[in-house]
């Protein structure tokens, strides 16, 4: 039960505190949405684009002949590899339903277009922006959607284990004599990056706190248990910021793969 603990306004107090606040929360709201909506537009476009994702089908000349072994996360899984997809269609089409589900339905992403979006609800002393006279919170359709939440984290954790895969992938690189070397590229620095906040940002999820020691009943019957709870629950702290930085870097990794193989950009990279 919420318990309404801000002070009555005297009338005749100044709604100066208020205007500045408003303001404030203002500047927040449209950074989000501006954040949220770039990566919507981008992610869009590059899933109907259905091209220059992998440095290994372009025939962009590479430095010296190396040719770096990149696939953007937008394509991963390479379904694309496996099936013949009906009608041309991008995979990305299909792949980017799944990590999208479950950044939307995401606690911390929820209530941040939720305050973005629609105004409400602003804090839990904080007056609200838009008057409703009925709140249902997520109990009625299409809100009770959110609670698949739980369920899409199954398929995230297939998503996470991929770009660990393409992470590894990227330290492979085919010389001009066909062989293929271990090596360093700044593109596998940024799919380092985007692995593991990615990472960071599934194994905080909520949800997965609850997967790993929130079901149990009593904590000394599983003590191992207990302490990947305790490393999540800690995790878990940072859950929002997680959010933003691994949705830069998957953004951004998508980005760098793209620039390579248009020849926007050369790969540098150290060979061993």
């Amino acid at each position: 039960m919420s318990i309404h603990t801000s002070p009555v306004p005297d009338r005749r107090t100044s709604v100066v505190p208020m205007v500045s606040w408003q303001s404030a929360w203002s500047t927040e709201r449209i950074l989000v949405l501006l954040a949220l909506g770039i990566f919507l537009i981008y992610g869009t476009f590059r899933a109907f684009e259905n091209n220059l994702y992998d440095t290994t089908r372009v025939t962009t000349a590479f430095a010296n002949g190396v040719v770096p072994h990149y696939l953007s996360p937008f394509y991963s899984p390479p379904i694309q590899n496996w099936f013949s997809l009906p009608f041309g269609l991008s995979a990305a089409l299909f792949l980017l339903i799944f990590p999208g589900s479950f950044r939307f339905t995401c606690y911390f992403c929820r209530r941040t277009y939720y305050r973005a979006i629609f105004g409400t609800p602003p804090a839990c002393a904080a007056r609200e922006v838009l008057q409703r006279s009925r709140y249902t919170g997520e109990r009625e359709f299409p809100w009770t959607l959110q609670n698949l939440h739980r369920y899409t984290l199954y398929f995230i954790l297939i998503f996470v284990a991929f770009h660990w895969i393409h992470l590894f992938e990227a330290l492979r690189f085919k010389d001009a004599t066909g062989a293929t070397r271990f090596g360093i590229g700044v593109g596998t620095l940024v799919f380092g990056l985007d692995t593991l906040f990615l990472s960071l940002y599934v194994f905080s999820c909520h949800s997965f706190r609850h997967l790993i020691g929130g079901v149990l009943d009593r904590f000394s019957a599983s003590p191992l248990r207990h302490r990947l709870w305790v490393g999540v629950s800690h995790l878990n702290e940072r859950h929002g910021l997680y959010f933003w930085l691994s949705l830069i870097t998957v953004g951004l990794a998508d980005f760098y793969v793209r620039s390579v193989c248009a020849g926007w950009i050369t790969d540098l990279h150290v060979l061993f």
